[in-house]
Parts: structure tokens; sequence; C-alpha cells
């Protein structure tokens, strides 16, 4: 359910009776060829909106543009060139996680996100996520891991500035509470690890890592 939003809607459609009008009052107007793959549906300019679910209000949306392409049934998107802001609230409306982005798609029939760019994802409790790109599945419980995915580098900094490098990335959950880093050799050291001995070969290997269980190199 959209709570709030402010748009302005400019339908590919009105366009191109436009122009066929203008083509049938003068006949000299040479017609020109469009790729209506390449037009969005809907253009969206100042777009803000509160979404519920089953009565509880958990995100928000804020982006200069977006735009809708669904030409293409079997695969509907969203588009926002300008970037976008998101917010996820729990149920008492507090912000649990949040991510920025230069660029954005957004696939309908998957409920897929896909951030592109300078990406930015920050939990309740002030730690961040920097990246070049992020996934975002709607489709996992909120709880699971892998809501939150990428194979590229990331950068985590801790509340109290401690920065963990993930130079394959990472998963997590919905709330960025609970994640797990891929890294290319042993950089750093687990509580529960009884192998001090790792290889660098071994670390290529999923390192499963809990908000504070994580001790200097």
């Amino acid at each position: 359910m959209v709570l709030q939003t402010k748009v302005t809607i400019i339908p590919w459609f009105i366009c191109c009776l436009i122009t066929v009008s203008c083509n049938k009052a003068n006949k000299n107007i040479p017609m020109v060829n469009v790729d209506l793959q390449t037009v969005p549906s809907i253009h969206t300019e100042g777009y803000s909106t509160l979404i519920s679910d089953s009565g509880i209000t958990r995100y928000r949306y804020e982006a200069e543009v977006w735009d809708t392409f669904s030409i293409n049934e079997e695969e509907p998107y969203w588009y926002f060139p300008e970037g976008i802001r998101v917010e996820q609230f729990d149920s008492l409306f507090q912000v649990e996680a949040s991510l920025v982005a230069d660029t954005a798609y957004h696939y309908e029939k998957n409920d897929l996100w896909h951030a592109i760019g300078n990406v930015v994802a920050q939990n309740a409790d002030g730690r961040t996520f920097e990246t070049s790109e992020l996934f975002w599945d709607n489709k996992i419980p909120p709880d699971s891991l892998g809501v939150f995915y990428t194979n590229q580098l990331v950068i985590i900094t801790e509340p109290d500035g401690e920065i963990i490098w993930g130079r394959k990335g990472f998963i997590a959950n919905r709330s960025l509470t609970f994640y797990r880093i891929y890294s290319d050799k042993a950089e750093f050291l687990v509580e529960d690890k009884e192998d001090q001995e790792e290889t660098a070969a071994d670390a290529i290997n999923l390192i499963s890592i809990q908000p504070d269980s994580i001790q200097d190199p």
C-alpha cells in the first residue's frame, strides 16, 4: 500500500498519440522510428513514497527520477538513473537499515533490486557497508542470510571505527545485523576458529562473522 507519493507522470503513449496527430495534420513532417524498449512507459520526477506491508510501514523510497519499463512483459523493471535512497523500518517505525546508490534497477517479477555505483548501506547500530554493486532480494526471509549480497569488494566500518575488508564480497540479512564475508586470504580471526594455521587457500571459503565476534588480525 502506497501511503505517500509526489510524482510527475508522462506516459510514453501520450507522446505517440501527439506524434500521430501531427503527422496526419502535416504529411511533410518526417516519421521517426522509436524503439519502445528504450522508452519508459512512465517517467516520474521527485519521487518520494512510503510503502506498508500488512498495515505496517516498511519502506521509504526517494529518487529524483524513476522510469518504469513495462513494454517487455517478460521482464518489466524500474530504473533510477540519478540514484535512490531506501530506508527500511521495523514494527515501531524505527529505521533498521538504509541504502543509497548512484543508480538502481528493480526487477518487478523477481522483486530483486540491483544497486550500482557508490553504494552505501547502514544498519541501526551505525555499521556501514560500502561497495560498487549490491543486490537486494526481497523474496528471501528477512532474518536469513542472502537478502543483501555482492561479490565485489566491500568495506565494512564498525561503529567504533574499525574497518573490515571483504575482498570477495559479503551476504547479510535484511537488517544488516548478521553477515558473512568472503576474502582471498586469512585477514581476520573469528572467536570460534579452532585452526590458527589457516592457509590462504582455505581462506577463500566463507568466513562466518557475528557482529561482535571479530578480533584484530
